[in-house]
């Protein structure tokens, strides 16, 4: 005779209902609890000579904002930027807008070669030049097809939210209404 065996999360088993629970005993159903799996998620540098672009955008009923910080195989920050778009646009289109206005910032500082990084699969789709794009975004694509030349590489990856955190708080800040800033290496 073979055995029934059911492996489930230890919240679904706490919730399930005694009936649920006798009814598994009573067909011979053994309940096994999936033990919890801890990943450790944390930002980490490229090699030598690239330089890393995490970027991140943030939209609420009355504010869209969008943050990218650069920063060198060392983990050094050289340049961070947090902007209130005026446009309430799609958080895709302005995880997308980061990006660009990223790029440009690392362009205008003559970095050839960066590693970009968004916790956005759907944006990371757009850079590469697949998925759907939405009309709100064709001038940032624009852009971006004018700007990539301009490295001698680029490359781009997801990260999970855990790892963008730097970003994610650029994003996110709503203490300077109307307000874009860029910080040098120097906070």
């Amino acid at each position: 005779m073979s055995e029934i065996v059911v492996v489930i999360g230890r919240t679904l088993k706490e919730d399930w209902c005694p009936l649920i629970q006798d009814l598994a005993a009573n067909w011979g159903i053994r309940i096994l609890p999936l033990e919890t799996i801890q990943t450790s998620v944390s930002w980490a540098p490229r090699e030598m000579s690239w330089i890393k672009l995490n970027s991140d955008g943030s939209l609420s009923a009355d504010r869209a904002d969008y943050g990218v910080a650069l920063r060198n195989c060392n983990g050094k920050l050289l340049l961070a930027s947090a902007v209130q778009d005026k446009a309430l646009s799609s958080i895709n289109v302005l995880e997308f807008r980061a990006i660009v206005q990223g790029l440009k910032l690392a362009h205008s500082l003559g970095i050839p070669r960066v590693y970009i990084e968004s916790d956005s699969s759907t944006v990371i789709a757009w850079v590469r030049g697949k998925g759907c794009l939405l009309w709100r975004a064709f001038r940032d694509h624009t852009e971006l097809k004018a700007i990539l030349p301009g490295f001698l590489e680029w490359k781009i990856s997801h990260i999970p939210r855990e790892g963008n955190q730097v970003a994610d708080l650029l994003a996110a800040r709503r203490d300077s209404p109307g307000c874009s800033m860029v910080f040098p290496e120097s906070i």
